[in-house]
């Protein structure tokens, strides 16, 4: 017997390697028999929380170990130490490791089948090694055997011989799970049925008529009455024949709907004067197969158009509300001017069908769109919108008509009524030599419209107010402009401050000192300094100097730094300091800024340039002025090793101070160096105190779970 493979447990201990997966439970996966969990809280309990007792002596911390095969363990290695039923459960209670589960066999042309575990081990009868490796391998690439292999003793039918077991052969509902079929046009195959009648088994029909799974075949009614499918017994002789008898199979056909036009047939209704045959197949193929006819088509005696041509029944011209019960809106989406509703409700109440349909508009799949400069022609609504016998289509004050209208809301809160507009105008007059109706249009800067673009060609002065310095008949809000700073982040500028100042209006910096839009400009400082943008008027005699006034415009706020928990309160400074004594020969505020570490700092760089011990205290040897509150520090670790929680707390509650760990043994932020559990040893990180008769030793056992504690 093949044996299962199992790799050796690999336990690394490396204690300050960071950012690997907290955890009590190893998993290891095995090459032939899936997942199986070593849980340490167990055999830390049964073994009194000696890890010794294993490491070094069974499984050695750090070494990559070579995978141990059952036949091994059996032998006394890896788990086998243990396992060999005096110390421990034996091997041979696979279940105890091994995760037994469901299997879901895939079996070509027939769809799965599951095989139950929990089933036959329940039986008491068998265990894991009846089958495993002699007839199953525990694996996923078992080769698949068919009936007639199983039926000689392979397989499944190792057992199932009518013997041991229930014969494969003739039980095929035993394992495989029968249902009722739906097909289209409410067929239903029902297995129950058939297999009741005692007459037939699964082989009269599978694999020789029905090919099962998803490799499976539809037919259609033609085929089935040529001896295919089911037409390999219901051919009136073994049994009904499928020519004749729909409604044995088709118990629940239903009335078909035609989405697009609101078309209804009723099979009820037909059914009471027809028998099926006499429309399906000749004249309508159901299912997949079927296709859409227009009313044209059905004109000249196609699909409905056979019966209904007016003499056997009712035609299908002139006679549209039989079979279109109700008419809805139809929304047409033109490219230049929204979208149009044509109401047929509206019309209907003059009009008949007919009057339209299908001379001046042919409706579903051959419909036709028509441009505004085709109905002028009379085509398509012009044949009617003439302004003869309806408002004409193309007057330019009849657009609105049709054409829903609705305010433009554009940049900067302006908006264009059109309502008012046409108080006085036509749509003509700006569509489309002003405007292009629809995504085509495109957008006027201020500056543009006062050379006579766009809104600016009548909004001059003359014809109508003048888009220059009448900002507020448009725009009616103003609203406060915030400005990306690269350097000191956000910066907002109040409309509603400096208009309320009662000064100043739209016009005395727009479009002189601001552009706005597409066209606006950014300045940096030094540009307002030079008398640019704000500075304009921020020039020190306007109003205050741009320059030495920094936090009225740029928001200051206190700075916390998370890696180190340090904070940086721009208040204090502020009050002794101005912006540019750091700003930006020390910082560059934003996200150009770098982390500088506490040994440059000491070196003058950074807070290091003040924080010198002459201009203000030390960085060395204050760290609680700037790190008010310290924080427990997470070490996690590789598989096989519980993670440390280090409490600066636990620590400084004994006396020690920073200076004491920092940086003489310990070197904080990006500089920081792992160590290992043999660098300790040595003297260094942890190992400086724990070892050398200040604490507990890093290298005594019995220490271990003192750090390396299940804490989250």
């Amino acid at each position: 017997m093949k044996r299962l493979i199992v790799p050796s447990l690999l336990l690394l201990f490396i204690p300050v390697l960071l950012f690997a997966n907290d955890y009590k439970i190893v998993t290891f996966s095995t090459a032939n028999a899936g997942k199986v969990q070593f849980g340490h809280p167990v055999h830390l309990s049964a073994l009194g929380h000696d890890c010794t007792l294993c490491h070094n002596s069974v499984f050695t911390i750090g070494a990559k170990a070579a995978p141990v095969t059952m036949a091994e363990m059996e032998k006394g290695k890896s788990c086998g130490t243990c396992h060999n039923g005096k110390r421990a459960f034996p091997l041979s209670a696979c279940t105890r490791c091994h995760i037994t589960k469901e299997v879901a066999v895939d079996i070509p042309d027939f769809g799965a089948v599951t095989f139950s575990h929990k089933f036959h081990l329940g039986l008491g009868a068998f265990g894991c090694g009846d089958c495993h490796n002699a007839i199953f391998k525990a694996s996923t690439d078992n080769p698949h055997a068919s009936m007639a292999e199983m039926e000689r003793g392979k397989s499944c039918g190792a057992c199932h011989d009518g013997s041991t077991a229930f014969t494969v052969k003739e039980n095929c509902t035993r394992c495989h799970t029968v249902r009722n079929i739906g097909f289209a046009a409410d067929a239903q195959f029902s297995h129950a049925n058939h297999l009741g009648l005692g007459t037939f088994g699964c082989r009269d029909c599978h694999s020789r008529l029905f090919i099962a799974g998803p490799n499976s075949k539809r037919y259609t009614m033609a085929d089935m009455e040529t001896g295919t499918s089911c037409g390999g017994c219901h051919n009136d002789i073994t049994a009904f024949s499928v020519k004749g008898n729909c409604g044995t199979c088709h118990v629940n056909v239903k009335d078909v709907g035609f989405e697009k036009s609101d078309a209804f047939f009723s099979h009820q209704v037909h059914t009471k004067i027809l028998n099926c045959d006499s429309c399906h197949s000749g004249i309508f193929i159901g299912g997949v197969n079927s296709r859409r006819y227009t009313m044209a088509e059905m004109e000249k005696g196609e699909s409905c158009g056979v019966c209904h041509e007016g003499k056997t029944v009712f035609g299908v011209q002139g006679n549209c509300d039989k079979c279109h019960v109700k008419t809805k809106d139809i929304p047409f989406r033109t490219t230049a001017a929204g979208t149009v509703t044509f109401s047929h409700s509206v019309h209907r109440q003059m009009y008949g069908c007919t009057d339209c349909h299908n001379g001046i508009f042919t409706a579903g799949k051959g419909a036709k769109r028509y441009t505004m400069a085709d109905m002028a022609k009379g085509q398509s609504c012009g044949a009617c919108h003439d302004g003869k016998t309806a408002f004409s289509a193309t007057s330019a004050d009849a657009c609105a008509k049709c054409h829903p209208l609705r305010d433009v809301t554009l940049a900067l809160d302006a908006r264009f009524p059109h309502a008012k507009h046409l108080g006085g105008f036509s749509c003509g007059d700006c569509h489309n030599a002003l405007f292009k109706a629809g995504p085509g249009n495109r957008r006027w800067t201020m500056p543009q419209m006062e050379q006579g673009n766009s809104c600016g060609t009548c909004h001059d002065g003359t014809t109508a107010f003048s888009v220059k310095g009448d900002c507020d008949k448009c725009h009616k809000t103003t609203s406060d402009v915030t400005f990306n700073s690269p350097q000191a982040g956000p910066t907002r500028f109040s409309h509603k401050f400096h208009l309320g100042l009662g000064a100043y209006g739209c016009g005395d910096c727009h479009n002189g000192i601001f552009t706005t839009g597409v066209a606006r400009e950014t300045h940096t400082m030094a540009d307002m300094e030079k008398g640019q943008s704000c500075g304009a008027c921020h020039d020190g005699k306007s109003a205050f100097t741009v320059r030495e006034n920094c936090t009225k415009c740029h928001p200051v706020k206190e700075i916390t730094f998370a890696a180190s928990g340090a904070r940086f309160s721009h208040s204090v400074h502020i009050g002794m300091f101005r912006c540019n004594d750091c700003h930006d020969a020390l910082y560059k505020p934003g996200a150009g800024n770098r982390r500088v570490s506490m040994p440059e700092m000491e070196k003058g760089q950074s807070c290091g340039a003040c924080h010198d011990g002459k201009s203000a205290f030390s960085v060395t040897g204050s760290c609680e002025k700037c790190h008010p509150v310290t924080k427990a520090i997470k070490f996690e670790f590789p598989a096989g090793t519980a993670s440390v929680v280090f409490s600066h707390k636990s620590h400084t509650g004994r006396g020690l101070g920073c200076l004491d760990c920092h940086g003489k043994i310990v070197t904080a932020g990006v500089s920081r160096k792992p160590h290992t559990m043999k660098d300790m040893e040595k003297g260094e990180s942890c190992g400086a105190c724990h070892g050398f008769s200040m604490a507990f030793s890093v290298s005594d056992p019995i220490n271990c779970e003192k750090c390396h504690q299940e804490r989250f």
